[in-house]
């Protein structure tokens, strides 16, 4: 699988994408992760957001998301890739789990991918392409 398609997977799983692109409402999206209110989005910022969309999907809080918990915490997410096929993209260890650690590699994975300018933030027209750049990937 590619860079590319891991790094919508990953933020699929947090829910990022998958609210952002059920609704293609990304500037909602960008704005709810602009906690500092300027109009970008840095690293860290990006990184609290995927952070706090895992913690909601760790229903157990054990530090790891399953399937189950994927499901449950996002029941109208993505239909075109399966929760088991979302952990897998990313899964480095091979344990059919998604560890906070893995995550958060993809969502970095994700962020540099999208910071084409590589000014280390993403402006809301580096947040609109990226999205969109994604979901034709996806659809492919």
């Amino acid at each position: 699988m590619n860079k590319l398609r891991i790094c919508v997977v990953t933020l699929a799983f947090g829910g990022l994408s998958s609210l952002a692109f059920a609704n293609d409402n990304h500037g909602d999206m960008m704005k709810t992760m602009d906690s500092n209110g300027d109009g970008a989005i840095s690293p860290d910022e990006h990184a609290a957001g995927a952070k706090a969309m895992f913690d909601g999907m760790d229903a157990n809080k054990d530090g790891t998301v399953t399937a189950e918990e994927m499901e449950k915490a996002h029941p109208h997410g993505d239909k075109k890739m399966s929760a088991p096929d979302k952990i897998k993209a990313i899964d480095t260890n091979g344990d059919g789990q998604l560890s906070a650690a893995e995550h958060a590699a993809g969502s970095a994975a994700m962020f540099d991918k999208m910071d084409t300018d590589h000014n280390g933030s993403l402006s809301a027209s580096e947040w609109k392409a990226g999205h969109a750049a994604l979901m034709e990937k996806k659809s492919q």
